[in-house]
């Protein structure tokens, strides 16, 4: 029968396993369903003849639909894509730029619309070949089919789109590598982890207490009778506990040297919204955590543990942030000391 440490090993790596899982599932998803953009987007733009871009009636009938054109005329359509920028505050326009244009490109006995970056010279275009936008339709080849029937028939039904064709392959690249890193990352530690569960996070803190084992029962056996909660911590007799997805934090009440409250003020536009309280524990094992619940519970939480453990420090100020973070040994040696003379008073009492 597996212990409580080990328990909470594996829940925390099973979970690891299938959030992980999720994410890869998602990435190799999102890849399929374009697989032909993230393939050519990789393979580059490969020439081609104008006989076999006349033969194409479609965009995606040609696996290699990331291409460079070279043609013989360019004429202009008139067609652009205008930017306006406009003031905020009065809608005023401040400014207009042209960010594309539309051209269309002489290819062997056909023509190519070509969407290309504003008065971008030469003949030949590099770019994917993408389905003709209805607004370019209208705006194009409609009143061009109505004054020159033969020459709009010569348009072939695509456009080259040479402007930022490769963005969303620079955008998964940028977001789907670093998660596709993440998740060989975990899966990695997870798998560590299932081999040797003393490589947890949970089972390495409480080995900081004693013999991990021998703890164990003794924390299961605690938390298997009723205990208060204050937000996502569990306080029993002798433990605090938190579990979360992917860890589970521990421990000993005795062990805390330090406890304050933390208030955080929120306001929009410097109007006050209210405010969020935090408990902060800080343990000798340098044991950190913050917990977020209601005022009520986090001052009935310091109460509790100011109970059972006086001689700890409460309240927060810079001092004691600075002492604990130059000198954490020497802050726990004074708590120590404080302890050392809480006890012995009783002592000198009864002699």
């Amino acid at each position: 029968m597996t212990n409580w440490v080990e328990r909470e090993a594996r829940r925390a790596n099973r979970n690891l396993f299938l959030v992980n899982g999720a994410i890869l599932a998602v990435l190799l998803c999102a890849l399929a369903a374009d697989w032909q953009y993230y393939a050519n987007f990789v393979l580059g733009c490969k020439p081609i003849s104008a006989e076999e871009l006349a033969s194409l009636t479609s965009p995606s009938q040609r696996f290699r639909n990331f291409v460079t054109v070279r043609g013989t005329k360019s004429l202009s359509t008139g067609y652009r894509d205008i930017v306006q920028h406009i003031e905020n505050s009065s809608g005023r326009v401040v400014s207009t730029e042209t960010k594309d244009e539309f051209m269309l490109l002489v290819v062997g006995s056909k023509g190519l619309l070509v969407k290309a970056p504003s008065a971008a010279p030469g003949l030949e275009f590099s770019g994917e070949l993408v389905p003709t936008d209805d607004d370019v339709r209208r705006q194009i080849i409609t009143p061009l089919a109505a004054s020159d029937p033969n020459v709009a028939k010569k348009i072939l039904p695509f456009t080259l789109d040479a402007t930022d064709y490769r963005t969303q392959g620079y955008w998964a690249l940028g977001l789907g590598l670093p998660l596709f890193l993440l998740a060989c990352w975990n899966f990695s530690k997870a798998f560590k982890r299932a081999a040797e569960p003393q490589l947890a996070p949970v089972w390495r803190q409480v080995s900081n207490y004693g013999n991990a084992e021998q703890l164990s029962t003794h924390i299961g056996s605690e938390l298997q009778a009723a205990n208060a909660r204050f937000g996502g911590l569990r306080l029993t007799p002798s433990w605090l506990v938190r579990k979360q997805l992917f860890s589970t934090w521990v421990s000993p009440v005795q062990d805390i040297v330090w406890a304050y409250k933390k208030v955080t003020r929120h306001s929009v536009n410097f109007i006050p919204t209210g405010k969020s309280y935090e408990v902060i524990l800080v343990g000798r094992h340098r044991q950190r955590i913050e917990e977020k619940m209601s005022q009520k519970k986090v001052e009935a939480l310091l109460v509790e543990i100011a109970t059972r453990v006086p001689w700890a420090i409460y309240g927060f100020n810079a001092d004691l942030d600075n002492a604990w973070k130059k000198d954490p040994a020497g802050f726990v040696a004074a708590v120590d000391s404080r302890r050392a003379q809480a006890t012995a008073r009783p002592a000198s009492a009864g002699s």
